[in-house]
């Protein structure tokens, strides 16, 4: 599996049957929902154990990637705080929103803001561990312990100090009112 076919998978997940008429897929990516971590596993499940494995190994760069602090002080922000774990979950969220979302936080964080529905709701843990735990159903050990990076690794970049970083992403903190 290679990249293009990981974000096919994360922006064309199905929703679940007699919804689809209620949850169809925005034409603006910046509305589209975090993916929910039971349509993702809707998905994944009829897949090889070699296509769930490629697709963990693409979150886990995609969680890697995202760990820059830049894009910690743009979700400190929005969340109006945010801490290690909490910042771990808001880049799997991010990763739910798509590929749209993922380069909007890669090239320019302060333009966030249009992707964000509830500054409280920026947080998608489950969806993290959807292939993992098909994994493990099938009686194949947890991914993450093989992989080369760990997105719990310092972050890249320079760190954010709490007290300026609304100046460094003016956009989000007019959006988000965090002083």
């Amino acid at each position: 599996m290679d990249r293009a076919t990981f974000w096919s998978l994360l922006d064309e997940t199905p929703k679940p049957k007699g919804l689809r008429g209620l949850f169809s897929k925005p034409q603006d990516p910046k509305k589209r929902p975090s993916l929910a971590p039971e349509n993702l596993q809707a998905i994944l499940e009829p897949l090889s154990t070699e296509e769930i494995q490629a697709f963990a190994k693409h979150f886990n760069d995609v969680l890697v990637e995202l760990n820059r602090w830049d894009l910690w002080g743009a979700a400190y922000v929005i969340h109006g705080g945010m801490g290690d774990d909490s910042f771990h979950y808001f880049r799997s969220w991010l990763i739910g929103k798509g590929q749209a979302a993922v380069s909007q936080a890669m090239t320019d964080p302060d333009g966030l803001g249009p992707y964000i529905d509830d500054p409280e709701e920026v947080d998608n843990e489950l969806l993290e561990y959807v292939a993992h735990e098909i994994l493990e159903g099938r009686g194949l050990q947890d991914p993450r312990e093989e992989f080369e990076r760990s997105p719990d690794d310092e972050p890249t970049g320079t760190p954010f100090e709490e007290e300026t970083v609304a100046d460094q992403f003016p956009k989000l903190a007019a959006t988000f009112n965090s002083d």
